[in-house]
């Protein structure tokens, strides 16, 4: 008898070794190196207005140059630059 997680660790051997890509949300990796360059002078340390960080305004950017994407895709593009920016 096998287990939900003797399956899924089959699973993921099977994907790696198939070279397929697990990732999802390829229309997002398209953008994030534009959205990259974009959004830079909002992740600045040193561009902060009265002790708080400009990242509304990195969403607002965000939302003005690809109106295509949807508020669930900004979401996830601002939440992986500011892991980038972070670094």
């Amino acid at each position: 008898m096998t287990t939900s997680g003797d399956t899924n660790k089959k699973d993921a051997a099977n994907t790696e070794n198939s070279g397929e890509n697990r990732r999802v949300n390829a229309h997002l990796r398209v953008v994030f190196e534009n959205a990259c360059r974009i959004t830079a002078p909002f992740f600045d340390p040193d561009q902060i207005w009265g002790e708080v960080p400009w990242t509304l305004y990195a969403r607002q950017t965000l939302c003005e140059s690809y109106p295509d994407l949807t508020q669930q895709d900004i979401a996830l593009l601002l939440s992986a630059l500011q892991r980038f920016h972070r670094k």
